[in-house]
């Protein structure tokens, strides 16, 4: 009578259970290696095997291991039954890399890494990263599964964890970095990039997904000509996304002229940024950003949304398209609030840049909170567009600026921007508006520009926003209670409540389900103007 249940688990699939690897300091390497009893010493003991599907290393936490980790093709996972490597007993291990890296796996995947400390020798000793995973196979292949779960790296020259591959559409996919801290690197705390030229097309990697981690204090490399000093960075990625993650005092070393950013992508596809905060990031003096996120080149179809940027030396939140990238079209930001960003140099909350002959096209900034005070080191604005768009829209933001700060700065050669539905208030200083080589000092006398104005009828607000405590949203730290930041609240007495243009009806775009609070959009019916629905 058992003869259904037996042919059901020969039916099933079979099951890899690998084998245990434990390494200890206390351990010695005539051991056998194969529990927690007799361990090895070395790490050199786990690079001299060939690692299975299932296969499982363990380092005692904490102890410390001076070496490195090195697995190749031979070492090969699975995504169903990857090869694991982590702590056991109590608290994290932790390797030792000195001037290498501390994990190099090359053209391999199937891995999970979690549980461990990994340090360099120092960001301006050490060459290496403190986990990378790199592929240059040919034929476009996507190795399968990453994940790092739970790693502290630090004291790197390249990043503390970097996904990386440099052969036409060779890549990685279903990569998982979670719970990571990145930090007192050189170069970039997280980053993940692949193979890159003038006219090429496709993605190295997809499905790429960056949660709950913290890179700061990655302070770049004076006199590098490329971007260092980032946060978190990633390229060459078709669908991915970067959630609930922090970047902050990054890139104070950068002297490059196409800065860095605490979180941001390029020459990717697909992309969603939510519910990170970003803040304090650096680039020194007639350098380039040091904002808080980024659009850049060649992005596609990708999202900036539900974050909080503030105190940055650059934008708060950039558009930016340079000269040799592919198009950049189709993205959107919205619903985030930006606070006092834009310290140095010439920026602002919300800035849009690109390099002729290329421009911004098919774009979308609406819904978002801006708070600029003057700054003694920076030119700021509210919203900046730098150089011509095509096709883009700035639609149901709140501007509000102080000390004379103007409003909207807007260079010439336009074609098809929309500003509509948009509240501006100085807070006691005079209305400005630089459009072109005019100054406009009233709503009023803007519109005579054709801005502000929807099938002819005036739209936009200079008027008090009415929320509860601008300007001190502070350092909130932890991306969960990013909702819990009161100060970008509407007043139940706003102006703004149910005056925002519906842009789905009006303009066929889909604003999403929820505001930067989490309240269900729109409440009575219609939509407010601002990251804030105010909901009674």
């Amino acid at each position: 009578m058992f003869y259904p249940l037996l042919l059901i688990l020969l039916l099933l699939p079979s099951a890899s259970f690998g084998t245990d690897y434990y390494v200890s300091a206390a351990g010695r390497d005539t051991n056998s290696g194969g529990s927690s009893q007799a361990p090895w010493r070395s790490l050199d003991k786990i690079n001299d095997l060939i690692l299975d599907p299932g296969d499982r290393v363990f380092l005692r936490g904490g102890d410390s291991f001076s070496g490195n980790l090195y697995f190749d093709a031979f070492d090969r996972g699975t995504a169903a039954s990857p090869i694991r490597i982590g702590s056991y007993g109590s608290g994290r291990a932790t390797i030792l890399a000195g001037d290498g890296d501390g994990i190099f796996a090359y053209n391999t995947a199937g891995f999970v890494i979690s549980n461990l400390n990994i340090r360099g020798s120092g960001a301006n000793v050490n060459e290496g990263a403190g986990i990378i995973f790199y592929t240059d196979l040919p034929g476009g292949v996507k190795l399968d599964k990453v994940t790092l779960s739970k790693i502290d790296a630090s004291g790197f020259h390249h990043a503390g964890v970097e996904i990386g591959a440099w052969n036409g559409t060779t890549g990685f996919k279903n990569v998982s970095i979670d719970g990571v801290r990145a930090y007192d690197n050189a170069k970039n705390g997280i980053t993940v990039w692949g193979y890159d030229a003038p006219g090429f097309k496709g993605y190295a990697h997809t499905k790429v997904y960056i949660t709950g981690s913290f890179a700061y204090r990655n302070e770049g490399i004076s006199g590098a000509r490329e971007p260092t000093g980032n946060g978190i960075v990633i390229s060459n990625v078709d669908g991915g996304r970067i959630a609930r993650c922090v970047a902050h005092s990054n890139g104070v070393r950068n002297t490059s002229s196409s800065g860095p950013i605490g979180i941001w992508a390029w020459r990717a596809n697909r992309i969603t940024i939510q519910f990170n905060e970003s803040y304090g990031n650096r680039t020194t003096s007639g350098a380039a950003d040091g904002g808080g996120f980024d659009l850049d080149g060649g992005v596609t179809n990708s999202i900036l949304q539900y974050n909080y940027s503030h105190e940055n030396d650059g934008a708060g939140y950039l558009l930016a398209q340079y000269d040799s990238a592919p198009s950049f079209k189709n993205n959107v930001i919205r619903y985030n609030i930006s606070q006092n960003d834009g310290r140095r140099n010439t920026y602002g909350g919300i800035m849009v840049w690109s390099k002729a002959p290329l421009e911004i096209s098919n774009s979308h900034i609406y819904n978002n909170t801006i708070y600029i005070s003057p700054s003694a080191t920076g030119n700021v604005c509210g919203i900046r567009v730098a150089s011509p768009t095509s096709t883009m829209s700035i639609r149901n933001n709140i501007i509000f600026t102080t000390g004379g700060a103007p409003l909207l700065c807007v260079v010439g050669g336009q074609k098809g921007l929309s500003i509509q539905g948009n509240n501006y208030w100085s807070n006691g200083s005079p209305f400005k508006i630089r459009w072109g080589s005019t100054l406009y000092s009233s709503l009023t006398a803007f519109r005579s520009t054709g801005q502000e104005k929807l099938n002819g009828v005036s739209t936009g607000l200079f008027a008090d926003p009415e929320m509860v405590n601008p300007g001190v949203g502070g350092i909130v730290g932890n991306p969960s209670a990013l909702t819990k930041m009161l100060q970008y609240r509407l007043k139940a007495s706003s102006p703004l409540i149910n005056r925002g243009i519906n842009l789905k009806s009006q303009f066929g775009l889909s604003t999403g389900t929820r505001d930067f609070y989490g309240t269900q959009l729109p409440q009575r019916g219609a939509f407010d103007v601002g990251a804030h629905e105010l909901a009674y």
